[in-house]
């Protein structure tokens, strides 16, 4: 089997979201069932901030990942919304997903940013002091996100496979 690896093209290298995820997907590679899933994954991600525009592409193709500025080919999942949103995502706690969509489990909305707006907790380095922590956000907050229509995902319904391995792959 070939080692996993993790490019980012020079044009990305200036990308806050493609130097998280590069990083995230770098450090998950230690484990070995984010490997497995690594391995398994053959499929473009789109990732797209909808406060500034920007957007990255990751190109998975069975143990190399290839991270581009901008949309690059046709994704087969996009994740759109607000930056603080998308470096998030790694943060989710999944296991409760089942209790919070039958309705047995709530959260309580905790994260709200300054015009107390919903969101999720800002990147640790431009916290502000009593901002939230880098906590794991629970499932419930992020489908208030996607409710609220801050967080959407394409290609979830015809994807959950490509979904589901890349957040277990950047969550590790």
């Amino acid at each position: 089997m070939l080692e996993p690896l993790v490019d980012i093209v020079p044009l990305a290298e200036s990308s806050v979201l493609a130097r998280h995820y590069a990083d995230r997907i770098r450090k998950s590679l230690a484990d070995r069932s984010s490997r497995r899933s690594f391995q398994a994954l053959k499929s473009t991600i789109f990732l797209v901030d909808f406060d500034s525009g920007e957007a990255i592409t990751l190109r998975f193709d069975h143990g190399r990942l290839t991270l581009h500025d901008g949309a690059i080919g046709m994704p087969s999942v996009t994740f759109g919304g607000p930056l603080r949103a998308l470096l998030s995502l790694d943060r989710v706690n999944w296991e409760n997903l089942k209790q919070v969509a039958l309705g047995r489990e709530n959260a309580d909305p905790s994260l709200v940013d300054t015009d107390d707006r919903r969101s999720s907790p800002p990147p640790a380095s431009t916290r502000r002091p009593n901002a939230p922590s880098r906590e794991r956000v629970s499932m419930g907050e992020v489908l208030r996100l996607f409710r609220a229509g801050e967080l959407k995902v394409y290609g979830l319904w015809r994807h959950p496979r490509t979904v589901a391995r890349f957040l277990r792959l950047i969550r590790a």
